[in-house]
């Protein structure tokens, strides 16, 4: 297994150099100047310009500004933001954690409720609670994220007051996770509500269908043949296989922990990454945008692995290959 893990954090690297290269190429071929606010400052002087491009790299050729960066990448400097003036890494510290809770905890709700409904759907096909789960699932896939949040936020905030209306603490208390949970928990239950729906849906068609599959494979029959219980046959012969497609879109949906619920935190104004991200882009913060996006593209590739790691555990004849 450690041979196997350790293969495929290799095989990571020249993916990850790869997106580098790509990304950075698509900053630079982007139209306009990442000074382009600077240079139509009245109040700017050409020294004070020229001192902006030699602090950002702008005066070097774009294969020198790329090992620049991956060179300040590698010690953990994605550079500084234009407009906020401070480093990337400490906006994107500072930020990540919001949206890892509120990403993270719908993603667990989800799996806890769809892959449930998946498998008995799948074992009780055509049966009122099939149509059901299918009602539910295509509910959570088609509802626009941002519509039913403005529903929970007209009904459960503005009509019957129970919860807050935006952000992810009281204004003025402290965002900390230690001493001020409950606040922030009562902040982020609408937020969880829509971001649960909307990943339950697909999980659940996943299951079920996956489920299907394998239910009628010939193992399957000869579990039964033996006399095992249903439970036994269901939960532990086939279930572990109708997995396999649920973590491949596990693992994929990793990186959208962070990118996905863009929408959410706009509408909730939660301070996460999401909202830093559509800032950036908004103030075409070059250096802020390719920070961002290089840190989803290494979580894209952690991802990626954990779904490897999972699938030799689940399957350990994938560790053969």
């Amino acid at each position: 297994m450690g041979k196997f893990i350790v293969r495929r954090l290799l095989q990571q690297i020249p993916i990850l150099i790869g997106v580098s290269i790509l990304l950075f190429s698509i900053f630079q071929l982007a139209p306009g100047s990442p000074l382009a606010s600077f240079y139509s400052d009245p109040n700017m002087t050409v020294e004070q310009l020229q001192r902006l491009e030699e602090a950002y790299g702008l005066n070097k050729s774009g294969p020198e500004q790329y090992i620049d960066y991956i060179s300040n990448m590698l010690k953990g400097n994605f550079g500084n933001s234009i407009q906020l003036k401070q480093p990337v890494a400490k906006l994107i510290g500072e930020r990540m954690w919001a949206t890892f809770y509120i990403s993270f905890v719908s993603l667990i709700i989800s799996l806890i409720i769809a892959v449930p409904i998946g498998v008995i759907s799948a074992t009780k096909q055509y049966s009122i609670f099939d149509y059901g789960g299918t009602v539910f699932a295509l509910i959570g896939i088609s509802i626009p994220t941002f519509f039913f949040a403005l529903l929970l936020i007209k009904w459960f905030a503005i009509d019957i007051r129970w919860f807050p209306i935006s952000g992810l603490v009281t204004p003025g208390m402290p965002l900390s996770f230690r001493t001020n949970f409950p606040d922030i928990l009562k902040h982020s239950i609408l937020p969880l509500v829509v971001l649960s729906l909307s990943g339950a849906g697909s999980f659940m068609r996943y299951t079920r269908s996956s489920m299907l599959e394998v239910i009628r494979q010939d193992y399957v029959r000869t579990a039964r043949a033996k006399g095992l219980r249903e439970k036994v046959v269901i939960y532990k012969h086939a279930l572990r296989n109708a997995l396999i497609p649920v973590i491949t879109l596990l693992g994929f949906s990793l990186p959208t922990l962070f990118s996905g619920a863009l929408m959410t935190e706009m509408v909730f104004v939660l301070p996460g990454i999401g909202k830093l991200q559509h800032q950036a882009v908004l103030q075409r913060d070059y250096p802020l945008m390719m920070g961002i996006n290089m840190f989803l593209a290494i979580f894209t590739l952690f991802g990626n692995l954990v779904a490897d790691i999972s699938y030799a555990f689940v399957d350990p004849r994938i560790r053969v290959d």
